[in-house]
């Protein structure tokens, strides 16, 4: 039951369709099964995996989302972008939303072990950057709030869409991640309400909690990969043919154009 359910989340990934959630008896029952689905989903899919997307990365984004710990998922190949501007084909992340966050390059390949990895030991391996990450269910709009758990989240690749990675952030710890500024804006309108502090993730924090939690199960950063780590503002849809700009202020801005590229 748990192969049919990864069937149909990667043929949603592919087609860009919603799936309705199946019956409890064919969910996930713990974490370990989810990860099974999700891995599951990520070998039917067969894009290159280019690094992992984190969500609930802070103890009050966990108890306002009803999250018991981080939520991981791939940033695949086919839906990821480096750079500050671009032109992004609306049916690659249609019904997506809009995440400006912090995210990190690995620099140093970050193996599994057994021992925990420290922030003092990651630290050196990174470079931080800006960055927008696009969020989205591949269940129904109409799925019972209440349905989508953790475990559901999990095995449909912890919401992942795709990622941009915009600007390198050259001197880190002089910024106050928690309060620093993002104006996040479609077309110019009002911008989208910064995350509270407290509900922002501490970035270095977030990517050693992601580092060991991926290590557990056995799984390595490599160099050249990235990691995002939890949205900073509030979430907003994207809209085709509309252009979202988050701007980081002295940090760099990331500026997306959605529009309809190819037919499908």
């Amino acid at each position: 039951m748990l192969e049919a359910l990864a069937a149909s989340l990667a043929e949603a990934w592919r087609t860009g369709h919603k799936i309705v959630l199946p019956e409890p008896a064919s969910r996930p029952r713990d974490r370990a099964e989810a990860y099974r689905v999700q891995d599951r989903m990520a070998d039917l899919i067969g894009a290159p995996v280019v690094g992992w997307k984190a969500g609930a990365t802070s103890d009050a984004m966990r108890q306002r989302d009803g999250h018991d710990d981080i939520v991981p998922g791939r940033a695949f190949a086919s839906c990821f972008f480096v750079g500050s501007e671009h032109v992004i084909d609306e049916s690659l992340v249609r019904g997506a939303r809009i995440e400006p966050e912090f995210a990190f390059r690995i620099d140093e390949p970050i193996p599994a072990r057994q021992k925990a990895w420290s922030v003092e030991e990651i630290t050196p391996r990174v470079t931080a950057h800006i960055a927008i990450e696009l969020i989205g269910s591949r269940y129904r709009a109409d799925t019972p709030p209440a349905e989508l758990t953790t475990l559901t989240t999990i095995a449909d690749n912890g919401n992942g869409v795709g990622l941009v990675i915009g600007d390198a952030i050259t001197d880190p710890a002089a910024v106050d991640f928690h309060r620093h500024p993002i104006v996040l804006t479609i077309d110019g309108g009002d911008p989208a309400p910064n995350s509270p502090p407290d509900v922002r993730c501490s970035p270095f924090h977030a990517l050693v909690d992601v580092a060991n939690l991926l290590s557990a199960r056995g799984i390595g950063l490599e160099a050249g990969t990235y990691i995002t780590t939890g949205s900073a503002t509030d979430t907003v849809p994207v809209v085709p043919g509309t252009r979202a700009v988050a701007d980081f202020g002295r940090l760099g801005r990331i500026s997306l154009l959605f529009s309809r590229l190819s037919g499908g």
